[in-house]
């Protein structure tokens, strides 16, 4: 029978393929279930709702559950961060660097900015040799 130790060994060998670090240690793993009949679902935080390797997240874990002694089959549930999650996160993988402040973001700041652009629209003339 698998044991949860023995799966999170094995999600430990998962590392998210943006970061680079085990799902682990970025507290990507919400839950581990395992059934008497040895199958095992696993519930994965991911960073954003709409995060593109979420198919490779749910691959990945799969494969290295899988190889698990006892398994015999692995279901992958996605769940997306809190926000307070997701700046932990950001905290952790920052270190002891403080977050860089925009003085005039702060609520009460009497600064205004502003975007002006301005182009002249296609040419008619043709490409230079």
């Amino acid at each position: 029978m698998a044991t949860e130790d023995a799966v999170l060994e094995a999600l430990a060998t998962v590392n998210d393929p943006e970061i680079n670090k085990p799902i682990t240690e970025l507290g990507m793993v919400k839950s581990v279930e395992i059934e008497p009949d040895g199958r095992v679902a696993v519930t994965v935080y991911l960073t954003v709702s709409g995060c593109p390797m979420r198919d490779t997240i749910t691959q990945r874990v799969t494969e290295a559950v899988s190889r698990v002694e006892g398994v015999t089959g692995v279901d992958v549930s996605l769940d997306v961060m809190s926000d307070e999650q997701r700046k932990e996160l950001a905290a952790a993988l920052r270190g002891t660097t403080a977050e860089r402040e925009v003085p005039f973001a702060k609520p009460g700041s009497l600064t205004r900015v502003y975007a002006v652009a301005s182009g002249k629209g296609a040419s008619a003339s043709p490409p230079l040799p």
